[in-house]
């Protein structure tokens, strides 16, 4: 399985916090990565307290109509060693999970075009 990116500073050290989520497939099968960082103690606490307000571990539930949409593994990493990681098809990104997807794709900067549509929409 893929390794969430090299968040390396300029001196080489790691932050405190990352949060990476990767998308693939689709239709044309296109892969995408985002990924948000935090050095800042009380900035580390937010995330922490909101990425382990979620339900890891706990297996989702399988859409049999979801052949072509997407897969999100979502990995959190404190001080270079990774706390969670979980992978949800596009039907299981739902309510926290959700949230946590748009909020690191808000932080990188990366364009909305990429963020997960609502069920069945």
């Amino acid at each position: 399985m893929e390794q969430p990116a090299d968040t390396s500073g300029p001196r080489g050290q790691s932050p405190q916090v990352a949060v990476t989520v990767v998308r693939t497939g689709g239709f044309a099968g296109l892969k995408r990565t985002w990924e948000a960082t935090a050095d800042d103690p009380s900035t580390v606490d937010v995330w922490l307290g909101y990425v382990d307000a979620l339900p890891w571990g706990k297996p989702p539930q399988q859409d049999p109509h979801s052949a072509d949409r997407f897969v999100y593994r979502i990995v959190i990493a404190v001080r270079s060693e990774v706390r969670h990681d979980q992978t949800l098809p596009e039907s299981a990104l739902t309510g926290g999970w959700r949230d946590l997807v748009e909020r690191v794709q808000h932080e990188a900067g990366g364009d909305q075009d990429a963020a997960p549509t609502s069920p069945g929409g």
